[in-house]
């Protein structure tokens, strides 16, 4: 799950902002904050992957709560709203951490949604494509929790695991073998069409050599079991698949 939070004081561009990257971006989480007090607050209890910070908002700067944002978070990407697109107002951005900086009425939605896509290219995503939601769920907070800057999003079937694929491009897919009403080995093909670089981890309930071969014949690059028993299996794989520092 790709983590936002939108700190935003003026509710009709707020809500706008929201529904579009909730619709070009449906494995996003997004949060919302109306005021500066509320926003650092949310911004500092959580790691966010991308913020989108009013200059100005009530009890509270945008500049200087980006400048505190990114002195405990540094990875977090700030882009800074502001109604005038003005040399001091960037390198006012600049000088307190933002990243990017977008116009009220000039950038357009085209332009947002380019700044969000060169930052999923620049983190390794993984894709969890599992029917049941608690095994999805363990799988996202474990990878999560050890590969904090990892983009992670969650699909429950086919049609929704092709969609995320497609926006997502992910260097990995957590697929399991047991999906319901589903053919694995043309699911593979497909995630493939839209992804080329993809790896697959093929995943059921039961470790039993019948699962690995079936895994392996449906275009896997791996197998581990579903569930607790197949998490230090699975952290092993996804860390030796880890691109180098510089490399991704």
């Amino acid at each position: 799950m790709i983590n936002v939070l939108i700190a935003e004081d003026n509710a009709a561009y707020r809500r706008s902002l929201h529904q579009m990257l909730a619709k070009r971006f449906p494995f996003m989480h997004i949060a919302e904050s109306a005021d500066g007090v509320d926003a650092l607050h949310q911004a500092l209890g959580r790691h966010y992957d991308l913020i989108f910070m009013d200059v100005r908002l009530p009890h509270g700067n945008g500049l200087d709560l980006t400048r505190a944002i990114k002195g405990v978070f540094a990875s977090s990407i700030v882009c800074v709203i502001t109604i005038q697109d003005l040399p001091e107002y960037r390198d006012a951005a600049l000088r307190n951490g933002a990243d990017h900086l977008i116009v009220k009425g000039e950038s357009t939605t085209e332009e947002i949604a380019a700044m969000v896509e060169s930052l999923l290219e620049t983190r390794y995503r993984a894709l969890i494509l599992v029917g049941d939601a608690l095994y999805r769920r363990q799988l996202s907070v474990l990878l999560s929790a050890r590969w904090p800057l990892m983009i992670v999003a969650e699909a429950a079937n086919a049609a929704e695991g092709i969609g995320h694929a497609a926006m997502l491009k992910p260097d990995l897919v957590l697929l399991d073998l047991g999906l319901q009403d589903t053919r694995i080995a043309e699911l593979v093909q497909d995630i493939r069409r839209v992804s080329t670089e993809t790896r697959f981890i093929g995943m059921t309930s039961d470790d039993v050599q019948a699962h690995r071969v079936r895994a392996m014949g449906c275009g896997m690059d791996y197998f581990v079991p579903l569930g607790p028993s197949g998490h230090t299996e699975l952290a092993l794989i996804v860390h030796a698949l880890q691109p180098e520092p510089g490399d991704h």
